[in-house]
């Protein structure tokens, strides 16, 4: 309405003019209270929706972790067990090492008498009775 319209208006029309403007305004304090409620409730919502989406993924978190150390717990036992493994394996094999390094030490003495035997001979050939004095000729002069 116009300036000229509201002044010929009556005080009675002025008055309904005024309440619906008054309802008008009501009105649209009510919608925008409305409209805020809603944005409230949206946001409580998407913080609700983004605390269950974060609850998810800190479960999947753990759970993730819980498999790798479960990976890592089976990993060290394996160690263990290989290393246990490899520990009795070194010591077999020291064991035979050392019963090797017994039977080569009685070889060792064998041949070593062997030799002193065979060297012995040699020198009872070297020195036979005829050849005695002839030796002992040479040690004399």
């Amino acid at each position: 309405m116009h300036q000229k319209d509201i002044a010929a208006l009556s005080d009675e029309e002025e008055e309904n003019l005024q309440e619906f403007m008054l309802n008008l305004a009501i009105l649209f304090i009510c919608m925008s209270i409305i409209g805020i409620i809603s944005c409230v409730y949206q946001i409580k919502q998407y913080q609700s929706i983004r605390r269950k989406h974060s609850h998810e993924s800190t479960l999947q978190s753990a759970a993730h972790i819980q498999n790798q150390a479960e990976c890592v717990y089976k990993m060290k036992a394996a160690t263990e067990s290989s290393r246990a493994d490899m520990q009795d394996s070194l010591e077999r094999e020291v064991e035979e090492l050392r019963a090797f390094q017994q039977q080569v030490r009685g070889e060792l003495g064998t041949l070593k008498t062997a030799l002193t035997v065979l060297s012995q001979r040699r020198q009872r050939e070297v020195l036979r009775p005829d050849d005695a004095e002839s030796y002992r000729k040479g040690k004399t002069e």
